[in-house]
């Protein structure tokens, strides 16, 4: 597996789990999975800002379907009042792919404040979060997240790691 493939082989596992539709705010690093979605057949919505992503995928989810959303962790704040007020309550959990900011390597000292919250913000939302690392980990990230969207209807976030970048 190439470091330039992980991000199509993280597209097909979503879209071979359920996933029928994606919402995002483009980010450089989130744009090859999102090109692989697409390119798959998958419908994207590119939105604006990260609670519309929420809140559009709270209302596809309610209607039925299973949406994902993809956001870089520096708009996770945009987003905690829509998954916090809307998404938990409510039971509408879905895959969430969130690019990580502000921690090993990061060169902007304006990304590192909402780096190092991340992973606690979810948590104080009673959110698991979980660190994808590896492509080799690609399948069972995927295989579990799905489960706890459908299944238990949590928002299931997997963190994309730096070390996945070349």
């Amino acid at each position: 597996m190439t470091a330039e493939a992980w991000p199509a082989q993280l597209a097909h596992a979503l879209v071979a789990a359920g996933v029928e539709v994606a919402a995002w705010v483009p980010d450089k690093r989130l744009d090859p999975i999102v090109t692989a979605l697409a390119g798959a057949g998958l419908p994207v919505r590119t939105l604006t800002r990260e609670e519309e992503c929420v809140g559009y995928a709270a209302g596809y989810r309610a209607a039925g379907g299973m949406p994902l959303v993809l956001m870089q962790c520096s708009g996770l704040g945009n987003a905690l009042n829509a998954i916090g007020s809307l998404v938990i309550p409510y039971g509408l959990g879905f895959p969430l792919i969130v690019s990580m900011r502000g921690t090993l390597g990061e060169r902007n000292p304006a990304q590192i404040p909402m780096g190092r919250a991340t992973v606690a913000m979810l948590a104080l939302l009673g959110i698991q979060s979980f660190s994808l690392h590896s492509p080799h980990e690609i399948p069972a990230l995927v295989r579990g997240a799905m489960n706890l969207a459908d299944g238990a209807r949590q928002v299931a976030p997997i963190i994309l790691e730096p070390g996945l970048d070349p």
